[in-house]
């Protein structure tokens, strides 16, 4: 019995299901959970499909169909233990934020995903790294299951894979990942409309927060390595938030020459979230060395300093790898 077969056969036998997405949720883990939910709904034997979220949906996603049924952990209405629990697009269970515990008290447990970090932290792990995004694989799971494809469907599926392969310009585009888009734009998907709202309908706000960014950006390394800080105050004067930073990092990597671009930003706890891009340098290996993880090519992690710190300590490591020196503690 393949993965997908094994899958299915628990939907099958569950009657509360969860589904949950990784803490500061993108196109591609809201997107494929929104399907799967859908999906999971035309099982007669399913009573109740719950599609969790840790955060809030970030505004560029608010046009995904049904993005107003996700609920958040503190939402009376969720059970203390379903009989499934499914994640979406997380690479870990510590991803899952303040959603961990619920997830781990299901009597069942699944974990979907794509990122080569992920060593499995569920009974049933459908991890594959050659796919483009963890649409991909529910895509599988639907054609696996012979439930129906539906226009919403569709859309969400599109809306993933569209913005983990960056428009489809990543090296993680391939021939199957273009097959799979066509279907779903035969089953409703409206390629032009779901672009416009990924990457050209953005509020004034988050334009100038990212012109900002990128002007005050700091070169080193003989203009090798690329990056921008982003403190709460400087969110206060531009009227942005945390969402908005999306997008910054990957316009940084294009400028000529740069290899690895990155931006670090303070959250809340005055902690310090730091997304890394590359031209080749493997910045998984980077974001792991400090707990976290994702792809070679795209990758982020949370360190427990103020951003001064986490400047310094991420710098010195990027440096460290681009002189193809060992990663030191």
């Amino acid at each position: 019995m393949s993965i997908p077969e094994k899958i299915i056969s628990e939907i099958k036998k569950a009657r509360r299901i969860a589904i949950f997405h990784h803490v500061a949720p993108d196109g591609d883990s809201l997107g494929s959970a929104l399907a799967l939910r859908e999906m999971i709904e035309q099982f007669e034997n399913v009573e109740i499909v719950d599609n969790i979220i840790t955060n809030y949906v970030p505004e560029l996603y608010r046009f995904l169909p049904d993005v107003n049924k996700l609920k958040r952990t503190n939402d009376s209405s969720l059970y203390n233990a379903y009989d499934l629990a499914m994640a979406v697009d997380c690479a870990s269970k510590e991803r899952l934020g303040d959603a961990t515990e619920l997830f781990m008290s299901a009597k069942k447990s699944v974990s979907i995903d794509h990122h080569i970090s992920n060593s499995g932290f569920a009974d049933i792990d459908f991890i594959d790294t050659r796919v483009s995004a963890a649409g991909e694989l529910v895509f599988q799971l639907v054609e696996a299951s012979g439930v129906s494809f539906t226009e919403n469907m569709a859309t969400n599926l599109y809306t993933a894979i569209l913005t983990d392969t960056g428009g489809f310009k990543f090296d993680n585009t391939k021939p199957e990942t273009l097959r799979i888009c066509a279907k779903l734009i035969q089953e409703g998907a409206n390629p032009v409309e779901i672009y416009k709202n990924c990457y050209e309908l953005k509020p004034l706000a988050m334009v100038k927060l990212q012109a900002r960014v990128i002007n005050e950006a700091v070169l080193a390394e003989n203009n090798k390595i690329i990056y921008g800080t982003i403190t709460r105050n400087l969110l206060d004067e531009e009227d942005a938030t945390d969402d908005y930073i999306d997008g910054i990092t990957e316009a940084m990597r294009q400028v000529k020459g740069i290899e690895v671009a990155m931006v670090f930003k303070e959250t809340l706890k005055k902690t310090t979230r730091v997304s890394l891009r590359s031209n080749g340098l493997d910045v998984c290996k980077i974001a792991g060395y400090f707990g976290g993880g994702g792809h070679k090519l795209a990758a982020g992690c949370l360190i427990d300093e103020n951003i001064e710190k986490a400047v310094t300590q991420v710098l010195n490591v990027v440096v460290q790898q681009l002189h193809k020196e060992e990663i030191y503690s």
